[in-house]
């Protein structure tokens, strides 16, 4: 509770306080920089609801080009491999595989097949209108993760310019104050040294 009271009095200095021009400086600045973190706020949503404006768009059209169909691997996937460090598997490698279009028509080319898979192993793949595998179109989920992410750390990254800005404003009028401090108590031991 003192350190809140302590910043409101930061911000506030009351009326009649020994709060030097400096410490009211540094009061108004931090209300600007409380004012200019509420008004990045908006901003930053307004960022988001553009990236997901424009990703639910993109996905959209990913769902209409793209169709999911059923692969058939022709031969066997790559071995697995176990790496000897942290015993994490690697990833999939293309395999020769067939599957058949909405209309019909059998396709065969290479298609990414996980380690360990054998030859007749079935697996869903996304191909565009020409029958080519591509890869999954934007899912509802990621365009919000997306949009989200986006105006969170747009409105974080304002938020630590400021708190930096501030910070530095803070040690500089710290260090004229220590410096004003400095001069003055040289000045009351010259005078003390006369008499």
């Amino acid at each position: 509770m003192n350190r809140i009271a302590r910043q409101w009095r930061t911000l506030f200095p009351r009326h009649g306080s020994v709060a030097r021009p400096s410490d009211r400086l540094q009061g108004g600045l931090l209300a600007v920089v409380l004012l200019l973190a509420l008004a990045a706020l908006p901003v930053a949503a307004a960022f988001g609801s553009e990236t997901f404006a424009r990703q639910q768009g993109q996905s959209a059209r990913q769902l209409g080009e793209r169709t999911l169909v059923t692969a058939t691997l022709l031969a066997d996937g790559p071995e697995i491999t176990v790496n000897g460090r942290s015993g994490v598997v690697g990833t999939g490698e293309p395999t020769e595989a067939a599957w058949v279009l909405p209309d019909g028509t059998r396709r065969v080319g290479q298609v990414v097949a996980d380690e360990g898979t054998l030859k007749g192993h079935v697996l869903p793949i996304w191909v565009d209108a020409a029958g080519h595998p591509v890869d999954p179109p934007l899912s509802a989920a990621a365009v919000v993760i997306d949009a989200a992410g986006v105006g969170l750390g747009l409105w974080l990254a304002a938020l630590i310019l400021l708190a930096v800005g501030y910070r530095l404003s803070v040690f500089f009028l710290d260090r004229l104050r220590y410096a004003r401090w400095q001069q003055e108590w040289f000045a009351g031991q010259d005078r003390k040294t006369r008499s």
